[in-house]
């Protein structure tokens, strides 16, 4: 049986690029910050529109880097959305603006940031009470192999001591001879599933 591996096959083939590589991860945000930043630098006056593609990139290292990532592109996003508005923009953005954008990135990485945390728990989690259970079942199974051995040698040798006492040696030998071809049995049947665990 064995120790649960944590990271088997099929769990990298089920995870998502972005949790597999999270520094090609982030290389892909700092490239789709260039390219909107990019964007907006060239537009002559959408340059609000575009900056709503800032949260492809805060998106991004939320799920991939959990709260703490959302959050740092989420400043990130808004700091080069405030740059640009400040020194490239015609100054056309209220109070009201400033804040619904800043709400609207700052929730949007902290809550796929936050969420990524909890799943990423709770996944740590089921690992851990996978191996537990594990673990316990192979103490279980070397438990029932260490009554199986008691069963098989120990009483019988116990058996053979007595008719040694009782001066029946030639008995007492025949039951050892017994007991060592079954000792040896028990071992090569163990032996190939150690090998194998």
């Amino acid at each position: 049986m064995g120790v649960f591996n944590r990271e088997t096959i099929g769990d990298r083939a089920t995870k998502p690029w972005y949790h597999l590589r999270p520094g090609r991860a982030v290389g892909v945000a700092v490239a789709l910050f260039a390219v909107v930043s990019v964007l907006q630098w060239f537009d002559d006056g959408s340059g609000q529109a575009i900056a709503v593609l800032y949260v492809l990139p805060i998106a991004l290292l939320g799920v991939s880097l959990g709260e703490r990532g959302g959050l740092a592109a989420a400043a990130v996003g808004f700091g080069l959305f405030a740059v640009f508005e400040v020194v490239h923009s015609s100054g056309d953005i209220d109070a009201t603006g400033w804040v619904v954008r800043a709400v609207a990135m700052f929730l949007l990485g902290g809550l796929l940031g936050h969420s990524t945390d909890r799943t990423t728990a709770s996944e740590k989690t089921a690992l851990d009470e996978q191996q537990k259970r594990s673990l316990a079942e192979e103490a279980n199974h070397r438990y029932a192999e260490a009554i199986e051995i008691n069963d098989s040698l120990i009483q019988e040798m116990v058996a053979a001591k007595w008719l040694v006492e009782q001066g029946r040696t030639d008995q007492a030998a025949e039951i050892l001879t017994t007991t060592i071809a079954t000792g040896e049995r028990l071992v090569v049947e163990l032996l190939p599933r150690r090998a194998a665990v």
